[in-house]
């Protein structure tokens, strides 16, 4: 079996050879990145045997072609019988993707106190405090996006104002709060008025859009 499985591999891409490899790597490390691996690949091969390739494999990065396979209408048709929930889950992954890329991108905590000449632990705190804006990556990792920090290695003036006012807010609508145009500022995002030093609207925006006021 080994044998046959080693012919059959030399006959592909070196570049698929290194994926196979990692992937066995992982497997016999991990039983359950095996299971993991396993049932993504499967799934996967499915929507690749269904699927237009020549589009899915132009997308930028590894992350986006797996985004772009999972929206194909082959992939929605399959994941539909299991979740009728299925696209919508799919958009707010792909929405929380443009929220993590916009004005700069994020960086993680040790970045983050390089730039503020603090330390990890330091920025840790401030965002617990609600201060600062993590967006959580799992076992207990946090990224920060980039815009709430200027080049003088300062936060913007009036962050920690508006924060307070979205508390009760989870960490990525937050995001979109400061990102998004508003009409109640002239469909301009509050980002863009904090950097104007319009604080005080931007403030007042926090205020309605936490108690939920019709924009």
């Amino acid at each position: 079996m080994s044998s046959a499985l080693d012919r059959e591999l030399a006959k592909t891409p070196k570049s698929t050879q290194v994926t196979i490899s990692k992937v066995i790597e992982n497997c016999d490390r991990d039983p359950l990145k095996a299971v993991f691996l396993t049932r993504v690949i499967e799934g996967l091969l499915e929507v690749a045997t269904n699927s237009n390739l020549v589009e899915l494999v132009t997308a930028n990065s590894n992350l986006d072609v797996l985004m772009a396979a999972l929206q194909t209408p082959e992939a929605l048709s399959l994941l539909s019988k299991n979740d009728p929930l299925a696209k919508a889950k799919l958009r707010g992954l792909e929405i929380k993707q443009q929220l993590m890329a916009a004005e700069g991108g994020c960086q993680g905590s040790q970045k983050i106190a390089e730039l503020l000449g603090v330390t990890p632990q330091a920025i840790n705190q401030r965002r617990q405090r609600g201060k600062l804006i993590g967006l959580p990556r799992g076992k207990g990792k946090y990224i920060y996006p980039m815009w709430q920090f200027t080049d003088t290695g300062k936060t913007i003036v009036g962050l920690e104002e508006v924060l307070e006012q979205l508390s009760k807010i989870d960490p990525w609508t937050q995001v979109a709060f400061f990102l998004n145009p508003s009409l109640r500022l002239n469909n301009q995002s509050p980002l863009v008025l904090l950097r104007q030093g319009n604080v005080k609207s931007v403030v007042n925006s926090a205020i309605a859009f936490a108690n939920d006021e019709p924009d």
